[in-house]
This record gives structure tokens, C-alpha cells and sequence, in this order.
């Protein structure tokens, strides 16, 4: 498997034969690697233009390697290859640095002034809209000591007589069915919702009937996420041997849909 690649020079087939041969999806790999799915699909199909430049994606490709188990410098020679210059502009000094069209920062003289002019602009306005609040509170705190020291008097004995129909209307509310209706339309979908769990960092994605995504991040351990959605839910935990998952209030058994690398995936109806 690891010769597969530099036999037909595509380090991204290499990764993703070795990443299928254990049982992984891209989606695994982004989440154990932080990156977005449609960057390790980029690397598997070699699509540089897709990816940042060329000292990020050797990281990329030399930590994707390191998971699946396959050496990185061959890969990372079949990498340079591919980052080889196609523009005579890129220099013509014998290949002491590998510049590729990936790597060429175009926007770079544009956008360090407009980062800079737009955080001077913000800071303007940021500063105007200050002085003004403060300008606005002064002039509030001159004029209440002569405008509202009578209604400052009047206020408190005007107050009193809403509070006695809030307690005396609230008896009646549970003869009421306005009340009861809210209540009940609010619990209404925690039935059919999810509650996770994490007492160690997970990647969680949940899906709803539709195929639209509910979730799709990693969670800090110690922390908890309550999901609602349109059932049956299809979900891909990570780490799931430390995740609590709890489905229309009952818990749900991870470990039957666990794999060998602690990777759960489940449907529930």
C-alpha cells in the first residue's frame, strides 16, 4: 500500500486507498486533522488550486501520512513535484525555492493597505460613536436632577398597582388553557430531539431526514449539546467511548455501532 503512490506518482490516491483501508471517511480525517472535509477531498484529488499555499499543504499532507499510517517523504516528493513552477515569472534561479501557481500571493499588496484602511475607518467610527454616548450621558445626568426629581416622587406611588394584577391573575392561569398550550407546544420537540454528552473532545456530525446538517464540529469535554430536528437522525461520533448520547429521553448503547477506532455510526428512527 505505501509503494502505491509513488508507483503512479499521485500521493493523493496514496492517502486515500491507505484512508479507506482503515475503515475512515474524509469526514474522520477532517475532524482528527481540524481541517474542513472539502480540504482532505482536495488533497486526495490533488486539487492544489482548492488548497492554501504550498508549506500549509505539506503540513497537511504530511499529517494526513502520519495518520494513515504511510510515510511522508515519498509523498511529499510526489507534493514538490507537483508544486513545481509553470510560470517563468516565478524566478529563474536553478529550483533553490519551489513556487508554485498556488503559491503566489497576488492579493497580497492589495490587501495589507485595505486591512489597514478599513481597521483606521473602524476605529473612527468606533471613537465618534463613543463621544457621542458619553456626550449623550452627560447631558442626561444635567437634565434629571430638574426634569425627573417630581416624576422620581410620583413613579413609585404609580408602580404599586400593576403588581397586584400580576399575582392575583396568576391563580386563575391554571384554570386557564392559554398557558398549559404554550408550555406543552414548547416540550413538544425535545421529544424527538438529542442530547449529547462529552466527557472527552469528540467530533460529532448529525443529520436530519433530509440529509441536512444539525451538527458538525468537535466538542470540548465537559461540555453538552441538545440537537432537535426532523427524525430519523444519522450520526458519526468520534471518540464515542466518552460520549453519552440520549435519544426521546432514554440513553442510546455507542458501543454496539463503535468501530475499532472508537468511530460510532448509527441511524435512529
Amino acid at each position: 500500500m505505501p509503494g502505491a503512490g509513488k508507483e503512479d506518482g499521485s500521493f493523493g490516491r496514496a492517502l486515500a486507498a491507505a484512508r479507506e483501508a482503515r475503515g475512515l471517511s474524509q469526514a474522520d480525517v477532517a475532524a482528527q486533522l481540524r481541517l474542513h472535509r472539502r480540504q482532505i477531498k482536495a488533497i486526495e484529488e490533488e486539487d492544489l488550486a482548492a488548497l492554501p499555499e504550498g508549506p500549509f499543504v505539506r503540513g497537511y499532507v504530511r499529517n494526513f501520512a502520519r495518520l494513515v499510517d504511510l510515510p511522508a517523504e515519498p509523498l511529499l516528493s510526489l507534493l514538490n513535484a507537483a508544486l513545481k513552477p509553470t510560470d517563468p515569472l516565478c524566478g529563474n534561479g536553478g529550483g533553490a525555492a519551489t513556487v508554485s501557481a498556488i503559491q503566489r500571493p497576488p492579493r497580497e499588496s492589495l490587501s495589507g493597505p485595505m486591512v489597514i484602511s478599513g481597521a483606521v475607518a473602524l476605529l473612527i467610527v468606533f471613537a465618534v460613536f463613543g463621544w457621542w454616548t458619553i456626550r449623550s450621558d452627560e447631558q442626561r445626568r444635567v437634565a434629571l436632577p430638574v426634569e425627573a426629581t417630581p416624576s422620581a416622587v410620583v413613579a413609585p406611588a404609580l408602580q404599586p398597582p400593576p403588581a397586584p394584577e400580576e399575582t392575583t391573575a396568576s391563580p386563575p392561569a391554571a384554570g386557564t388553557s392559554a398557558p398549559a398550550t404554550a408550555d406543552e407546544g414548547a416540550a413538544v420537540p425535545s421529544s424527538a430531539g438529542l442530547s449529547l454528552r462529552f466527557r472527552d473532545r469528540s467530533w460529532v456530525e448529525i443529520r436530519q431526514a433530509d440529509g441536512a446538517v444539525l451538527m458538525s464540529q468537535i466538542n470540548a469535554a465537559g461540555t453538552s449539546q441538545a440537537v432537535e430536528g426532523e427524525p430519523p437522525y444519522t450520526l458519526v461520533i468520534g471518540n464515542a467511548s466518552k460520549v453519552d448520547l440520549e435519544y426521546r429521553g432514554g440513553p442510546v448503547d455507542l458501543a454496539s455501532s463503535t468501530n475499532r477506532d472508537d468511530v460510532a455510526r448509527l441511524r435512529l428512527e
